[in-house]
């Protein structure tokens, strides 16, 4: 996958899109939340970032069927078996209700059975937006296209080999955080559970940093004084949590023809970090 050059629209600008966009993917993942099996860890209502239709994709259904959400031109679509768009909605001018009652009527035209209450609402807590009560959503702009780019680099960046080998999980966005990120196993319990792990992932902005950032997260997590020092930039974050933080000011700093490169040495030099700080324990 090539790099999608980032800094078109400023970081600062991007809030108000990623959070309608948030609150748009619900609607893919109600899909997937109604229709597939549940599964203990919540992944059966999480999406997939397919960097060749440029969206949020959920979990197959009956058929092969997926629904997406198209990021540049804040569309909602349903895809057939072979991942083409059987029908699409802008969702402009739009509900959150109208969204999932379209998702209904095309799911049944294509043949996919519904329960007689619907589509499941999810009920992750999320940013508070005026969709959530029941507004239109605006238009699509320059700052849903700047996400799409953010999330394809995320993509190829986070499923390089270094990070994407039997230790690491399926690389998912999470409908409740809606970040794109993976947890590296280091070590297991007798029972199963995780000894320590590394989450590593690209979050499009939340209540700790308002603009994107990739983030490189140890547990349990280490004591401040056993952090590394982070020799290809970034910081440690630890209030609330410990990560290692490349925030999207920091990614940009610099020529525009080093933002791979940059992002490439940032999360090749944080999971190493990480890994010794655990092991120091």
């Amino acid at each position: 996958m090539s790099w999608h050059r980032l800094g078109s629209v400023a970081p600062a600008e991007l809030a108000a899109a990623r959070l309608e966009l948030h609150h748009a993917a619900q609607a893919v993942a109600a899909v997937g939340a109604t229709l597939l099996e549940p599964q203990p860890d919540d992944s059966h209502p999480n999406l997939g970032w397919n960097e060749t239709l440029q969206a949020f994709v959920g979990r197959a259904v009956s058929g092969g069927t997926r629904a997406a959400l198209h990021a540049a031109s804040f569309e909602l679509w349903l895809l057939d078996a072979d991942a083409k768009p059987a029908a699409r909605q802008a969702l402009e001018g739009r509900s959150l209700d109208e969204a999932h009652a379209w998702l209904a009527e095309e799911l049944a035209k294509l043949g996919v059975a519904l329960p007689t209450s619907g589509l499941s609402r999810t009920s992750y807590e999320l940013p508070d937006h005026p969709v959530a009560g029941g507004a239109p959503f605006s238009a699509a702009a320059p700052a849903h296209a700047e996400l799409a780019r953010w999330f394809s680099n995320g993509q190829s960046a986070l499923a390089a080999p270094a990070f994407s080998g039997k230790e690491a999980s399926e690389l998912r966005i999470w409908p409740h955080h809606f970040d794109l990120g993976s947890l590296l196993t280091l070590a297991t319990n007798e029972d199963g559970s995780l000894a320590r792990s590394i989450g590593l992932g690209l979050s499009p902005g939340d209540d700790s940093y308002p603009e994107p950032y990739f983030y490189v997260s140890p547990w349990p997590y280490p004591k401040e004084s056993a952090l590394p020092a982070l020799v290809a930039g970034g910081s440690w974050h630890t209030e609330g949590f410990t990560s290692a933080i490349l925030s999207a000011a920091d990614l940009l700093e610099g020529p525009a023809d080093r933002q791979e490169q940059r992002l490439g040495e940032f999360l090749e030099t944080a999971v190493t970090a990480s890994r010794a700080a655990l092991t120091a324990g």
